[in-house]
């Protein structure tokens, strides 16, 4: 039974509940009555006709419905009553019962269990020598054992009861909140006046009315509403709602970014205010919410110092003796605080977070050479102070997987560029991956690690479309070779950054590679085609450190594998075009980052690096597929990655021969043709049962093929096994595989989507 512990009830508070009662009780006295008064003038009109049969109708049902709201409140206010009267009632039994019990050397614990604490050893020490005594002792010691017990068994009782009492009531709540919106839909009542009233309030630093709070609040999507836009879809809603919240921001115009941010004040009301000022913000700058009359949300729509905050070009053009100068960095900072403190739900798609993000790349690209200090208009910062501001303000749109999306493709960016500009997406990148973050920098990496966790999303299509489609764009703008000056020393800088793009694009090395050609059996998950001279420098960038070089190589090397599986499976030699553009996408990025490292970042110390690139091999070599996307698990069965990659390391019961194998784990390793043989054979196995009976030594108990009974198998054979997987494989996956291998390195255009790409000595086979 689950029940509210110790420390919980001792937090409830329930003195408000009285005036919320009180306050409901009195909407319902002054509904009925406006009710009653409405209905009552229109009836007692000296007019006949049609027209007034109509507003007496009107009238009535106006009446009959707002009687409902009325008699709802009540219900409401009386719940609220009974319920302050059971839960403090219940809650104050347990508090006082427990006290009790431990002022009479009792313990009770936090799931109301209580036990004896009597000092019984200092009574008997005390009682030694005499047996009348500690008789006595030990009836008492058994008769507050069972007082105990007792204890905790009635007050399991009444925390059960509490439990009861809290789920009824809060069923009633919500319920009754569920026929006032139906009723009475929040938004319903908003108007440009109302925020006229709150904005008077504020101008004249007076606190906002309960009804002026409850309005700010009605200013807010539904959940429906929500879901619409984390859909993708456009989001309607009534004129008047709209209305409310342009001229609550319209009456900021005059108002610096300061004096907006200060508005909710420091009182009580603060941190709702500020929740809410910000949803506002976020709700009125999205150009996907609209009304019936076509007014939209977007950067126009902004308080004119915020807008200009977002447009203009933030930083000074010349550095100064200590670095750039960001003018407006305090607005900058407080803007940011106050969109912190809204809902994350509301952070799609919206030009604010758009912004954001190209400012945020903006200061970072003015942020030239490597100075001590920097200048940020009359405050300097140190370069990790300037990190933290700058993670800061990435860390406000970090949510909006749109914002980022459109900031990563270009898409939809031209609205954060003032006087007409254009923004350039490879520009703004190039400031982000060009910059050293520091470990604590964590919103940065945030911006990519959805890119991987919705690569096929199946409960919603257009998160994984927007994945996929950011998922492209990086792909292309890493394997642009005019990009490898910043791609290649990516780790360098930021190691961090460059594993979470290790993880994010590793589901998607199948799509470039256009392992989606045809119905291969091979998951696709949206991403365009890379040639093969950008995937080799995506493979480089990613290598530029050693843990991201783990793992997007031990992704490749598991892609491939799932190739191999499915073309000996289900007959499909073309998939060794994709496994070859891998293989040697690999081999040559890894060559030339550890060619550009060694003269470098690392210099004479490639030693160095390589032990690293082990080290996290050793650890995530390993890793199962589903890291990668379930569906490509599903294709490589557990016990080819079993015997390929063995299990788990035991590090301290290794010997010295165990280590040094995994110690040799590397690239080469990871596209092994002998690797790539057996997951063809255990593809073949799983459609053609017949192959048991023709390799016989090479299954376990089980049926599974087993790659060292295998070889043993094939060794005592006359190399039967390798001669059948050399027919095999030459028949189709063998040549395409060196096909792709043999694809020009230098980047192109890709070929056209749902083709092979264009490899010299002919086309693929089968």
């Amino acid at each position: 039974m689950v029940y509210p512990t110790r420390p919980i009830v001792a937090e409830l508070n329930f003195d408000k509940m009285p005036a919320l009662a009180e306050d409901l009780t009195e909407y319902a006295e002054y509904t009925a009555s406006d009710a009653r008064m409405t209905r009552d003038t229109i009836t007692g009109l000296d007019w006949s006709g049609g027209a007034k049969n109509a507003a007496v109708t009107r009238a009535n049902h106006e009446h009959a419905q707002l009687m409902r709201v009325s008699a709802t409140f009540t219900s409401l206010a009386n719940t609220i009553t009974t319920g302050h009267t059971d839960l403090s009632s219940l809650a104050g039994n347990l508090k006082l019962t427990a006290t009790a019990y431990e002022d009479n050397d009792y313990s009770v614990a936090d799931n109301w269990k209580v036990t004896d604490s009597y000092n019984y050893a200092l009574a008997e020490s005390a009682a030694a020598g005499d047996d009348e005594q500690l008789t006595a002792l030990e009836t008492l010691k058994a008769t507050r054992a069972r007082i105990a017990e007792n204890a905790t068994l009635w007050m399991e009782g009444v925390a059960r009861d509490f439990d009861t009492a809290d789920t009824d009531i809060a069923a009633a709540i919500r319920g009754a909140n569920g026929v006032l919106d139906q009723l009475t839909p929040p938004a319903a009542g908003l108007s440009a006046g109302g925020a006229a009233k709150i904005l008077d309030n504020w101008e004249n630093g007076r606190g906002l009315t309960q009804e002026q709070m409850y309005a700010l609040a009605a200013g807010n999507l539904t959940p429906e509403q929500l879901q619409a836009l984390h859909a993708g879809q456009p989001v309607n809603i009534p004129q008047g709602q709209y209305d409310f919240l342009r001229t609550l921001f319209r009456g900021m115009d005059g108002m610096s970014v300061e004096e907006i941010t200060g508005l909710p004040g420091t009182g009580e009301q603060s941190a709702a205010v500020r929740n809410l000022l910000a949803n506002g913000m976020q709700i009125m700058s999205n150009p996907s919410v609209s009304t019936d009359a076509g007014d939209a949300g977007g950067m126009a729509v902004l308080p004119t110092n915020v807008r200009t905050l977002l447009t203009e070009k933030p930083a000074q053009t010349a550095p100064s003796a200590h670095g750039s100068v960001v003018r407006r960095l305090g607005e900058f900072d407080a803007l940011a605080d106050l969109l912190l403190a809204g809902d994350d739900s509301l952070r799609m798609g919206t030009d604010i977070d758009r912004a954001f993000l190209k400012q945020a790349a903006e200061i970072t690209a003015s942020l030239e050479g490597d100075p001590t200090r920097r200048a940020f208009g009359d405050v300097i910062m140190t370069p990790e102070e300037t990190s933290r501001f700058l993670d800061k303000m990435i860390g406000v749109a970090s949510p909006d997987k749109a914002a980022i999306h459109d900031f990563v493709t270009g898409s939809n960016m031209d609205v954060t560029c003032s006087d007409g500009g254009k923004f350039n997406a490879d520009s703004h990148l190039d400031a982000l991956f060009g910059h050293k973050w520091d470990e604590n920098a964590t919103n940065v990496n945030n911006l990519f690690k959805w890119v991987g966790s919705d690569a096929g999303n199946p409960q919603n299509s257009y998160y994984a479309g927007t994945a996929a489609d950011t998922a492209t764009a990086l792909g292309k703008y890493l394997g642009a070779e005019s990009n490898m000056s910043i791609g290649g020393n990516l780790g360098v800088n930021s190691p961090h950054l460059a594993q979470t793009l290790a993880g994010a694009l590793a589901p998607y090395l199948g799509d470039y590679a256009h392992s989606f050609t045809g119905s291969t059996g091979i998951p696709t998950y949206g991403a365009g085609e890379l040639t093969a001279g950008e995937l080799k420098n995506v493979f480089r960038a990613l290598d530029s450190d050693p843990a991201a070089a783990a793992i997007i190589n031990q992704a490749g090397a598991q892609w491939q594998l799932a190739m191999a599986y499915q073309a000996g499976a289900h007959d499909l030699p073309q998939l060794g075009v994709a496994a070859g553009l891998l293989a040697d996408a690999m081999r040559d990025g890894m060559d030339e980052e550890i060619a550009h490292l060694s003269e470098t970042a690392y210099k004479d110390r490639v030693g160095d690096y390589q032990d690293k690139l082990n080290a996290a091999t050793m650890l995530r070599y390993v890793a199962s597929v589903s890291t990668y996307g379930a569906a490509l698990n599903a294709l490589v069965p557990p016990e080819v990655e079993q015997r390929l990659f063995g299990g788990p390391p035991d590090l301290d019961s290794m010997t010295a021969e165990e280590r040094a194998r995994y110690a040799s784990v590397n690239v080469p390793a990871l596209t092994d043709p002998q690797a790539i043989r057996f997951a063809y054979f255990v593809g073949a196995a799983s459609t053609d049962p017949s192959l048991q009976d023709q390799f016989p030594g090479g299954f376990d108990e089980k049926g599974r093929p087993n790659y060292e009974q295998l070889i043993e198998w094939d060794k005592a054979n006359g190399g039967k096994w390798t001669k059948w997987m050399s027919e095999q494989m030459s028949q189709g996956f063998d040549s395409n595989f060196d096909l792709g291998v043999g694809a020009p390195d230098q980047p192109g255009p890709p070929p056209q989507a749902g083709t092979l790409p264009l490899v010299p000595g002919g086309k693929p086979v089968g």
